[in-house]
């Protein structure tokens, strides 16, 4: 008589031997993207797009039978939904758009779609990862970010000859300017991951690798006048140390937080006086930079107030040059500008919604939850002062940054036995 668990020759029960090769395969690709990263972080940033795409997709025939959208997911596909939608009254992509003018792989909404697919594919795979193959993965990373930290601080101070001559080794030598900006890219890579990183190496023995990692980060950001990853790296930290000692509080301050920034972004730039705020010395490259954000943000005010509820329509920042280059350096107030209270409110809910899923973890490992609400936090703080919001890189990152959170609660399962809720249940049989 053979029993539930096999057959009576040991024969593994039916569909066992397809959820492991789905779990090694995603285990596989995992461990691939996260030895990955540090070399993407470094030498190139735009590759993330690819890189996560690639993984997405490796990953998608995994995801068929496993488990139901969560809300999380839904809210983002009504927000791309929404962003496609304005596509009707967008002044960037009109409603019969002229493909001389605008190539379909220019026009934003069209690869919404294809992005949310893949890059959260990547994501949600890896709540499929065994304890074991989660730790392997993120000590891979850890290593990897430490190492490359300390290459970037000695680099960074010395001006980037190693980035510069590695580059020119690929017929890809940019200008010295170019290339000290591009290298400080790779900060904004490891603000983001460092309190992930930093707790995967919560131990008498490996807890120096993190104050390191720390070190190189900040010094070289600090070298490279990367003001963003160094706020960044502050209010992380900030909110990990606050959600470590208080708790469900600290966690409500920032939900708070968070939702009064998506809220109230436009009003509180709107507050500020029409002049000059900074008044930057011709060659202080840092105060300038502050400066012409506040002249962004405050001409962007403007423009919302004149169509508050839907909105100019996607890419519309892109036709405010000179006055916008590109974007808004600020995912609010881009948000607001071409999405109007409609995309705010549903990015508002989004962030709230993962709040919330950070508040179930941190009644059973607080420091996990920490580290997760510390790299939330970063996200927004850099979104908050740079890049667009819908750059395809920095959305691969914001899933790859997911995954690595989804990873660490894997190997910290077994330790604090909170596997069976990290995916609320929703594993098929």
């Amino acid at each position: 008589m053979s029993g539930v668990a096999g057959s009576a020759d040991g024969a593994p029960p039916p569909g066992e031997a397809a959820r492991t090769w789905r779990r090694t395969w995603v285990g596989a690709v995992v461990v691939g993207v996260f030895g990955a990263t540090p070399f993407f972080a470094y030498f190139g940033n735009l590759g993330f797009a690819l890189l996560v795409g690639l993984a997405g997709f490796a990953c998608l025939p995994t995801l068929l039978r496993r488990r139901r959208p969560d809300l999380g997911v839904a809210i983002l596909l009504v927000l791309v939904i929404w962003a496609m939608a304005s596509m009707l009254w967008s002044v960037a992509a009109p409603p019969h758009p002229d493909f001389s003018r605008h190539k379909a792989g220019e026009l934003t909404a069209l690869k919404l779609p294809l992005e949310l697919a893949l890059y959260g594919a990547f994501a949600i795979a890896a709540l499929s990862l065994p304890p074991s193959t989660a730790r392997r993965a993120t000590l891979v990373l850890g290593i990897g970010l430490a190492a490359m930290a300390a290459v970037f601080m000695v680099d960074a101070v010395l001006q980037a000859p190693l980035y510069r001559a590695i580059r020119t080794l690929a017929h890809q030598a940019p200008r010295t300017d170019r290339g000290l900006r591009d290298l400080s890219r790779a900060s904004y890579v490891l603000a983001l991951l460092f309190w992930p990183a930093a707790v995967r190496f919560d131990s008498p023995r490996l807890r120096f690798v993190a104050a390191a990692l720390a070190a190189a980060t900040l010094v070289g950001a600090f070298v490279l006048n990367a003001d963003a990853p160094v706020a960044a790296f502050g209010v992380a930290t900030a909110v990990f140390f606050a959600v470590s000692l208080l708790g469900r509080p600290a966690l409500i301050a920032l939900l708070v937080g968070t939702v009064l920034y998506f809220a109230a972004a436009p009003v509180l730039i709107a507050l500020f006086d029409s002049g000059q705020m900074l008044h930057p010395a011709p060659d202080d490259v840092r105060i300038q930079s502050w400066a012409i954000r506040l002249d962004i943000w405050r001409f962007a005010a403007a423009r919302i107030h004149e169509h508050p509820y839907l909105g100019w329509g996607i890419d519309a920042a892109r036709t405010f040059s000179p006055y916008i280059p590109l974007h808004t350096h600020n995912g609010a107030i881009q948000l607001w500008l071409e999405l109007g209270a409609v995309g705010a409110g549903l990015a508002a809910l989004f962030w709230s919604w993962i709040l919330v899923q950070i508040d179930r973890l941190e009644a059973i490992d607080r420091r996990l939850a920490a580290a997760i609400a510390a790299a939330v936090s970063a996200y927004l703080t850099i979104g908050a002062l740079s890049f667009g919001i819908w750059q395809e890189w920095w959305l691969a990152l914001g899933a790859l940054t997911a995954a690595v959170c989804i990873a660490l609660a894997k190997a910290r399962a077994a330790e604090v036995e909170i596997g069976p809720d990290l995916d609320g249940g929703a594993t098929a049989p």
